[in-house]
């Protein structure tokens, strides 16, 4: 019984956490508009120009970093979940510069004015997520010996760093005026807080989530030995791959929002199986909005505390992420 509870107590935690957050970083910002206004906007007693300040402004970059900030949680959780590495991250894994190159090819050759680019987008970036993965397993695969994590991790970063560099070259070869665009997307500046936008992605993620949920009980004996998943019925090589693809596909449709934000999965994912535990059903979902915390936090942030020093929220993240990633690199080299 006492087990029961406590994952119910930090779920109810999480959230009120999370509705704290929320209501804060809508009330904030460089306007004047503050929690009293809030008030009235809810009830509909607000000014047109807070009713534009609020909705048309902070309510679309907010739902981006929700939307994303749990979408990347959940792909660092699968693949946490998938190689058992804790420092597994789909921006680390180099899932996120994949995406990102082909992105960075629309933006250098197309203009994401266009309505059918947009509808395109998507799938070009879960396909370059899907290509970049898999060259990351290649070259950190060494044959009869498996895959290392720490191997895992270098290979990713690798790639991640050259792919970051082609970036750049590409779109400043193609119209050097597009180079500010990429430079934004790798330092993790949120460009998709528009209901354009949100309105394409967002329903295609929250699909995402429900299917990675529906999925807890086999994540849950992809946990066990092989041999057990598989006198359990599990196909494990096909649920590797489907877990594989899934995770690249909350990833990819992630950095077309908020851009190359890494350690969001890492952290959130690493923090929910401490203190939640591996049971999927319950893992997911802390994962989820331990995700949307953090990146609704970053996000204020640099809105608030930062203003007018132009700090993306990526790097924000980066900061709070990176002594975290340090200190595991350290726990996993040492044992």
């Amino acid at each position: 019984m006492s087990f029961q509870k406590r994952p119910l107590r930090i779920f109810v935690v999480l959230i009120l956490i999370l509705a704290a957050c929320f209501c804060i970083s809508l009330s904030v910002g460089e306007s004047g508009a503050g929690f009293s206004d809030l008030i009235k906007v809810f009830s509909g007693q607000a000014s047109r120009s807070t009713y534009l300040i609020m909705m048309r402004i902070r309510l679309p970059r907010l739902v981006a970093c929700l939307v994303a900030g749990g979408s990347l949680a959940l792909s660092g959780g699968l693949l946490q979940t998938l190689t058992r590495n804790p420092l597994a991250d789909s921006g680390i894994l180099g899932i996120n510069a994949g995406a990102g190159m082909m992105v960075a090819l629309v933006i250098a050759y197309f203009s994401l004015e266009k309505p059918w680019v947009m509808q395109v987008l998507p799938v070009l970036a879960m396909l370059g997520g899907c290509v970049t993965i898999l060259l990351v397993y290649f070259v950190a695969r060494i044959p009869q010996k498996g895959i290392s994590p720490v191997r895992l991790i270098i290979a990713g970063v690798g790639l991640s760093t050259m792919m970051s560099g082609v970036m750049v070259s590409i779109v400043g070869n193609v119209n050097r005026y597009k180079v500010d665009a990429i430079v934004n997307w790798l330092s993790g500046r949120i460009s998709g807080d528009n209901w354009r936008t949100l309105v394409i992605i967002s329903p295609l993620l929250l699909l995402l989530w429900g299917i990675a949920y529906s999925k807890s009980q086999d994540l849950n004996i992809l946990n066990l030995q092989e041999q057990t998943a598989v006198a359990l019925g599990l196909n494990v090589k096909s649920s590797r791959r489907f877990v594989l693809f899934l995770a690249t596909a909350l990833a990819a449709l992630s950095v077309i929002i908020v851009g190359n934000i890494t350690f969001v999965g890492l952290v959130s994912g690493h923090l929910a199986r401490r203190y939640i535990g591996g049971d999927h059903r319950v893992f997911l979902p802390a994962t989820c909005l331990l995700g949307m915390i953090l990146l609704l936090v970053a996000d204020s942030l640099g809105r608030v505390l930062l203003v007018g020093t132009g700090i993306p929220t990526g790097l924000i993240v980066s900061v709070l992420g990176a002594p975290y990633f340090l200190v595991l690199m350290g726990r996993l080299n040492a044992s």
